[in-house]
């Protein structure tokens, strides 16, 4: 065959195609077996990191769960054991009169929503006239109202009753073993009491009240994070008030938080790992089909790995862009129109931040507040912006500052289940006369620097911080300013701010800062303040938010 054969170039460029399409199959095969490869590697991973964060948020979720219920069963014998201790001294005044013991159980058993009975049980023979056992106890009937009974006797023998004993012998304040009270209330009860000592040292009565452990059974007994958790609730002593349902499932991969209360119970949440990890298995499950169809369409996904590394840069970006709204539509709220005699600074130190200064003036008088939310980031944001709405319309509601702090804190308590809290200044100022009717719920002090010069913190009674007390009653304080007068509100992201050996700003430099710059504008001081703080981190990293409000006392009603 010669070499210029139309037949024998034809068979040539077909062996040499066949060539380059074996040399590309090979070159295909190996980029789908490394492609391949790559991705179940992935796929293995994201299913195991999956779980591992799943488990690792559950354990937080069970955790906070537990952390509520301690919370709420503490707070329900706090305030029992409050009502108890707070009334032995009423028995004491009243030791003349054997009668009047009735009044006082039954007071505690009207007042107090826990307290199902109560009784003040004396020493033998501690009144003559009563006979050997004297034992004044009041209860619930059931009906809305209040029995009483002498309860001692033959019959009733309490000295030698743990109720009585114990406290008496240990000279201390304790609970019972919960007991079920058969033929009575037909629930489990406990008993707090409260031994009474006299002049001499000697015990010579117990005061006590019984509370119905069947509400908060039946809440712990309903406490499900998960299709086939449970919860358990055991005394000090081990005895089980809730025990875990006869269905539980049997299982040694479970994960198991406890709790201790303060009287010594233990709350356990029991959750099977199946139920957390529902949600990861079933994500393998569709990383292995997707891996299957996958590796069919692995060309596919070749050509289009640009493509989509360019979507993901889109997504990130315009996450970030989201962010960047959402610090700009905080800041539009807070920072809006400024009056010449204010002057704000406000600066997050994230994209958005848990500090706020909020003001309006109605009817010749200033409202203003400054507040500092726990926390960092959106969690922060969230809880802040509530307090900011519950702020403003309380002030457009005409409120005193204390009745503001009192209704942003309803408004942070209902559903606060973070247990987030907001410390807060508030402060409502006369422009026409100079009085300054002020309330502190936690937060640093106002600076007033006076015309004449020099700089001093303004005095104010301790409140707790709003969001953790709900019903709190907030004090008020008021004083007046001369003209001219310069306030400061500010957050503690100012006098904690850090340099890089981590030397704060403090009180002292802040004060000294105050005196110097005492006769500036509004405006101008806070710029001064913000440079001062600049100055001193020298590019330090900002780890807290840096809020600051300046009011000038103007002394008249223009």
């Amino acid at each position: 065959m010669e070499r210029n054969d139309p037949f024998a170039i034809r068979i040539t460029r077909a062996n040499s195609a066949r060539l380059k399409t074996r040399s590309v199959e090979r070159i295909n095969f190996a980029v789908v077996a490394v492609t391949a490869t790559l991705f179940l590697a992935i796929a293995v991973f994201v299913a195991f990191s999956t779980s591992k964060m799943m488990e690792s948020e559950a354990r937080s979720t069970v955790e906070n769960v537990v952390k509520a219920t301690v919370g709420r069963i503490d707070r329900q014998m706090a305030s029992v054991e409050s009502a108890v201790e707070n009334s032995g001294w009423i028995v004491a005044e009243r030791l003349s009169d054997p009668d009047y013991m009735f009044r006082i159980t039954g007071e505690l058993v009207q007042n107090n929503p826990f307290i199902v009975g109560s009784t003040v049980a004396f020493e033998p023979n501690f009144f003559p006239s009563k006979g050997y056992y004297y034992s004044a106890f009041s209860y619930k009937d059931g009906k809305g109202g209040v029995k009483r009974i002498q309860q001692g006797g033959e019959t009733f023998k309490y000295h030698g009753m743990d109720w009585y004993r114990i406290p008496k012998e240990n000279r201390k304040s304790s609970w019972c073993e919960p007991y079920f009270d058969a033929g009575g209330a037909e629930v489990m009860m406990c008993t707090y009491s409260v031994p009474l000592i006299n002049r001499d040292g000697n015990v010579y009565a117990v005061l006590t009240a019984d509370i119905s452990l069947e509400d908060l059974t039946r809440h712990v007994s309903e406490i499900k994070p998960y299709p086939d958790s449970y919860a358990l609730l055991s005394s000090q002593e081990g005895k089980p008030l809730v025990a875990a349902p006869a269905d539980a499932a049997k299982s040694s991969d479970t994960v198991m938080i406890a709790g201790k209360t303060s009287n010594g119970w233990t709350v356990e949440l029991v959750c099977p790992l199946a139920n957390i990890l529902q949600g990861a298995r079933s994500l393998v499950r569709r990383i292995a089909l997707f891996s299957v169809v996958g590796l069919g369409l692995i060309f596919f996904v070749s050509w289009s790995f640009s493509t989509r590394l360019q979507r993901a840069t889109v997504a990130n970006e315009r996450l970030s862009s989201e962010l960047g709204i959402a610090r700009t539509i905080q800041s539009s709220v807070l920072k809006r129109k400024v009056p010449p005699y204010l002057g704000t600074i406000l600066r997050p130190a994230r994209e958005v931040g848990g500090d706020f200064y909020d003001f309006q003036e109605k009817d010749g008088l200033l409202y203003f507040a400054v507040g500092d939310a726990s926390g960092k980031g959106i969690p922060a944001a969230l809880f802040t912006f509530l307090a900011c709405a519950g702020f403003h319309m309380a002030a457009d509601m005409g409120l005193s500052p204390d009745e503001i702090i009192a209704r942003v804190n309803a408004l942070l308590c209902r559903g606060n289940d973070a247990c987030m809290f907001e410390t807060l200044f508030v402060g409502r100022l006369d422009l026409s006369s100079g009085r300054l009717e002020y309330c502190n719920a936690g937060h640093t002090p106002l600076v007033v620097m006076a015309p004449g010069g020099g700089a001093e913190f303004l005095s104010a009674k301790k409140n707790v911080v709003a969001g953790i007390m709900d019903g709190y009653a907030y004090a008020m304080q008021e004083t007046m300013l001369e003209p001219g007068t310069l306030l400061l509100a500010y957050t503690d992201g100012v006098t904690e701010a850090e340099r890089a050996d981590h030397g704060q700003y403090g009180d002292k430099r802040l004060l000294a800062f105050a005196s110097a710059h005492a006769k500036d504008a509004p405006a101008s001081f806070v710029k001064n303040l913000e440079r001062d703080l600049d100055a001193f981190t020298a590019g330090a990293e900002q780890f807290d938010d840096i809020t600051a409000l300046a009011v000038l006392v103007k002394g008249d009603s223009k």
